[in-house]
């Protein structure tokens, strides 16, 4: 399952909450970014929306990306918070543009850094869906600073292969149970964890 059309779906209703868990926020950024050009285009006209997004803390020393040769690189932690910053950044500046711009009437963000390095991604959507999908380590050269090249262990979170799971009927099925202890682990992060 791919998120864009997720997201889509989500932003088609006059409510659209996301919870998120990730690694940089540069998935989701390209996303919120085409359905702020189908709200410019009046395609869909919701009236909130609400994003809340736990990223890793800035002060942790995360086991990827790190160096093969190098593991304490700071090249590859300042790229890592240079993707993070400019990504969030983003999603402030177009949700702050639909605002502005009187499109979409009400808007929150709130961006919470915890102590954990994601070792997957979580986009809850709207309390009843949840894509869940693992950050698969690998090794590949990362371009650093001015064109430098560092071989590392990275994870790839573009393209990260996702599972798709709906809150049903049953509050006991495999799904209902996947998404409310998801929600649950979010909301304990957020509250206990974060800041």
């Amino acid at each position: 399952m791919t998120l864009g059309p997720l997201i889509s779906e989500a932003f088609e209703q006059p409510e659209v909450t996301l919870d998120v868990y990730t690694l940089t926020s540069e998935t989701l950024d390209a996303h919120i970014r085409f359905q702020a050009e189908r709200i410019r285009a009046k395609a869909i006209v919701p009236q909130r929306i609400a994003l809340w997004m736990l990223l890793p803390s800035d002060t942790e020393s995360p086991p990827y990306p790190r160096g093969i040769d190098a593991k304490d690189d700071p090249l590859l932690r300042n790229r890592l918070r240079d993707i993070t910053g400019r990504h969030t950044d983003s999603l402030r500046g177009v949700l702050a543009e639909l605002t502005a711009e009187g499109l979409v009437p009400a808007i929150s963000l709130e961006v919470r850094h915890a102590p954990l390095t994601p070792a997957f991604k979580l986009y809850l959507i709207n309390g009843v869906e949840a894509l869940h999908g693992m950050y698969e380590v690998i090794r590949r050269p990362v371009v650093v600073d001015k064109g430098k090249t560092v071989e590392a262990l990275d994870v790839l979170g573009l393209g990260a292969t996702l599972t798709h799971h709906v809150r049903d009927g049953d509050l006991n099925s495999p799904d209902s149970t996947f998404v409310e202890s998801m929600q649950n682990w979010f909301d304990s992060v957020w509250d206990l964890l974060s800041e």
